[in-house]
């Protein structure tokens, strides 16, 4: 009766996002679809419309508000002004009619969504009253558990089908509604007694799990959440009762470290501790944190003891060594070009191919501009006349072995499914013999991952028959990964003796005799509020929310959860020093379990950085010719970008600079390259006093454009458009230019530093010389483009040089964004070139004392060219950030 054919599918989020790039050019998006990167919003518009499903907000509802949007004016909704108010009306118009058409797409594909579960049902029982009937006569009586987890859509369902009989029994805590990010409707809870004032309410108030002192601190917690918690509207008493008896050392226990590593240390030592001298046993331990990315030092210091463990958080499967090594073999077997994915599979525990054998190849392959495929294969072959090149015996039966793999296996994807590929390389391989011979949790935690992946990869080729080939599965896992989709790993095997490192959400339901909540500090816990990156409209959300801090209140309620799973011992641990470059303070929530007064922030002692750093920082290898030429006080040469990479990570800065790993082109680098040729091309002719036309413009931008590294072919080609009507712009504003240096290039020592790099424009504005770089990346933004500029780090290094070569400053620093014609700008003094120096001199400084440690972090790690490589394996990359 809704139209659905009988062999209906269902898409995870992953498909939906893998569906609807294949329908892009099919969707009415203009705003959110740039043409730098026509895939970015995918993934934040299948979250939107799931929001919005969950709001029971159907596609008809959200058109009908644009309607009513359309008869208002600046200032009702939209913004102050007509400007503000018509790009608000604009997009959610776009919206609207984007999630019409993608609601049409599925039906007409047979595709259904998790959300279409509840909205569908809904559908069908308010326009079908018999089918509304014959579920009531079924299903007289109702009871649902864990209530505070629902959302708006389905307590509506629930009160559908309870109907007038009322026969409906709830489950809740509302203290422990933790799923806001799922849709999770508190509310639902609190309004309750409205909706069924006749309900009799039983408080359950006997705790069989926690001691009191666990108890009585979580209670003084969650009372900051008053008046927006039951106990309080309704007027009971949710103060509970322990039945579990006291023994001595039980309660809860607070400490302080001056740094996140000693915290680390105490956490495993004491666990160490209780095993070895009290008869306890690992897996009755947990260790909680707030976020996957906060657990690196907490399994390190695990790690450095030799104490068992199993990490469990909500997502991370693609980043995962057993994973990324997978996907590294479907893009050797697909893209003969893909040198770092051959990198990667020829040193893995596969193939172990030594860098006395990578590292040559490699060279070669960059010195020839071969890909390192190529280059294997004429080593295979004997066709390499390179006399410097010199191989092992063992090295050379494995490139043997390696080459012909590929060949085979990539024959092989041309007829079979991913899927099958994957599963006889697995096998062939010996890896998960490997696997399952080894007696440690770590291997079968690898194996239950690697099922894990061959369950998606199947259930994506069952739903979306367009990626059974793996020449396609590739490019759709890539889209995926750089929407921040990351599925969750497969869950650990709770009975093993190993200790538990959990996130807070996924301890939920769980209980252990001794928990360790870590990292209670500012911004840690709780974390600061990420918004979505499309919200729904507040006009339109029925969820009724509570009345304090919504944000704040959830996060609260996680720390309770985290506490009341301890039984008998609960740890609450905070460290001054967490690795950023302020102290940070106590947790908010820390001080109202403990009901202590506001702390003072601890300063961290300096010389635990220095042990910290000679003890755990990355260091080379000897034989690495290319940091041997690096010495801890010699002058060496430093661009923006390298100052740059190596402040944003020092591992990525070793692939790029030091080892120079070979990457594949990306759009963006295609683009970029070919716009700044034609603007280089114009501003030199006009130095000399050239005229140059519009066709010379368009003529060079052609001749430096690349067909690869694009989405599709419709994306490369919305991508050449409007590269020429940006030029066309150009050509038509650039009469303000006056330009005094074009690409002109600076060396400066600075210190024991030599700073390199090249202006792209210095330009003569009413007498005074600008310093004016270009840029080819979205802004939209006037306010964002000056505050970029006034931050620019690249910015404040080349008034450095400037100052240096010119001995003045320049009047001002511009950055020009060619797409959308914003300027930023910004002017700099000795305070920014001070800063600037400071920069390159902690850049500098690491280089010298080959600290390459990596820093993850969720932005930069989730666009990182190298995250399918790097060993770091806790990169936070879901919109959710647990």
């Amino acid at each position: 009766s809704l139209g659905l054919p009988p062999d209906y599918k269902i898409l995870t989020e992953p498909e939906c996002i893998i569906f609807l790039k294949e329908h892009l050019f099919s969707l009415p998006f203009d705003y959110y679809r740039p043409a730098g990167d026509p895939s970015k919003y995918l993934s934040a518009f299948i979250r939107f419309v799931g929001r919005l499903k969950d709001e029971d907000i159907t596609p008809e509802e959200f058109l009908s508000y644009v309607e009513r949007l359309k008869g208002r004016g600046p200032g009702d909704g939209g913004g102050g002004d007509e400007k503000s108010f018509m790009d608000f009306l604009r997009e959610k118009t776009e919206l609207a009619r984007a999630y019409s058409r993608y609601e049409e797409l599925k039906a007409k594909n047979g595709y259904l969504d998790f959300g279409d579960l509840v909205v569908l049902t809904l559908r069908l029982l308010r326009s079908r009253p018999q089918a509304l009937k014959r579920c009531r006569e079924r299903f007289l009586h109702i009871l649902t558990d864990e209530f505070q987890d629902t959302n708006y859509a389905q307590f509506e369902l629930l009160k559908m089908i309870a109907g007038e009989r009322k026969n409906i029994t709830v489950v809740a805590d509302d203290d422990q509604s933790i799923y806001k990010f799922r849709g999770a409707a508190v509310s639902n809870v609190l309004n309750f007694l409205k909706e069924y004032p006749l309900a009799k309410l039983v408080t359950l108030k006997e705790n069989y799990r926690s001691v009191q002192p666990i108890l009585d601190a979580s209670y003084r917690l969650i009372t900051n959440n008053n008046p927006d918690r039951l106990e309080v509207k309704s007027g009971i008493d949710k103060r509970l009762r322990s039945s579990r008896p006291m023994r001595e050392g039980c309660g809860v226990k607070h400490q302080h470290f001056d740094t996140i590593t000693r915290e680390a240390d105490f956490v495993a030592g004491t666990i160490s501790e209780r095993v070895s001298n009290s008869g306890a046993s690992y897996r009755d331990f947990a260790v909680l944190v707030r976020a996957r990315n906060d657990a690196r030092p907490f399994l390190s210091a695990l790690d450095s003891m030799g104490i068992p463990y199993r990490f469990s958080g909500n997502s991370g499967l693609f980043t995962r060594d057993e994973i990324t090594l997978f996907i590294s073999f479907l893009k050797c077997i697909t893209d003969f070009s893909d040198s770092l994915s051959l990198f990667h599979l020829a040193s893995s525990p596969i193939y172990g191919l030594g860098a006395e054998d990578l590292v040559p190849l490699n060279n070669l392959s960059r010195r020839t501009h071969c890909p390192l495929y190529a280059v294997m294969k004429d080593v295979r072959d004997g066709r390499v006349l390179d006399r410097t090149l010199s191989l092992t015996p063992g090295g050379l039966e494995t490139i043997k072995r390696l080459v012909n793999g590929i060949e085979r296996f990539s024959a092989l994807s041309l007829r079979e499914t991913a899927g099958r590929v994957l599963y006889s390389f697995l096998n062939e391989s010996g890896y998960m013999q490997r696997l399952v011979g080894e007696p440690t949790e770590r291997a079968a935690e690898e194996v239950r991952n690697i099922a894990r992946f061959f369950e998606i990869i199947s259930h994506m080729e069952e739903t979306l028959p367009v990626v059974r080939k793996a020449a396609v599965l590739v490019e759709e896992l890539r889209l995926l990964i750089e929407a921040g989709e990351n599925p969750g790993t497969a869950e650990p095997d709770m009975e093993s003796d190993a200790v538990s490192v959990l996130t807070v959400h996924k301890a939920k339901g769980l209980e252990f005799p001794a928990v360790f909540m870590v990292g209670l500090v500012s911004d840690r816990f709780p974390r600061r509020e990420k918004k979505d990156q499309i919200e729904p409209p507040e006009e339109l959300i029925k969820d009724l929310l509570p009345s304090g801090d919504f944000h704040i209140q959830e996060e609260r309620r996680l720390f309770y959860v985290g506490m009341t799973r301890a039984m008998d011992e609960l740890f609450l641990l905070s460290s001054s020093d967490c690795g950023g470059v302020r102290a940070k303070k106590k947790s908010t929530f820390l001080l109202e379990a403990l009901d202590t007064p506001k702390a003072q922030t601890v300063k961290t002692d300096p010389l635990e950085a220095i042990r910290k750093m000679g003890t755990r920082s990355m260091r080379a290898a000897s034989t690495d010719k290319a940091l041997e030429q690096i010495h801890e006080t010699g002058e060496i040469q430093l661009s923006f970008y390298q100052i740059d990479d190596y402040l944003t990570c020092p591992l990525k800065y070793k692939y790029v600079h030091v080892l120079k790993i070979p990457l594949l082109p990306h759009h963006t680098i295609i683009y970029g390259s070919a716009v700044h040729s034609a603007v280089s091309f114009y501003l030199r002719r006009r130095l000399e006093g050239l005229e140059t036309t519009l066709d010379d413009l368009i003529g060079v931008f052609k001749n430096s454009w690349k067909s690869t590294g694009f989405v599709s072919r419709e994306h490369e080609l919305v991508r050449f458009n409007t590269g020429l009507e940006s030029l066309r712009r150009f050509y038509e504003g650039a009469g303000e230019f006056k330009p005094l240096a074009v690409e002109r290039e600076f060396n400066v020592k600075a210190g024991n530093n030599l700073l390199k790099g090249r202006w792209d424009l210095i330009a003569e504005r009413e007498g005074s010389p600008y310093i004016i770089d270009f840029k080819t990346s979205e802004m939209r933004d006037e306010a964002k483009a000056h505050k970029r500029a006034k931050e620019s780090l690249q910015l404040q290094l080349y008034t450095l040089a400037f100052r240096e070569v010119f001995g003045a400053l320049p009047a001002g620093c511009e950055l020009h964004f060619f797409e959308s014609g914003l300027v930023g700008r910004a002017a700099f003094g000795d305070k920014e070139i001070t800063k600037a120096l400071s920069s390159m001199d902690e850049a500098g400084k690491g280089i010298r004392r080959r600290d390459f440690q990596a820093r993850p972090d969720y932005l930069n790690c989730s666009w990182c060219a190298f995250n399918n490589i790097c060993p770091e394996k806790f990169k936070t990359v879901t919109s959710a950030g647990i």
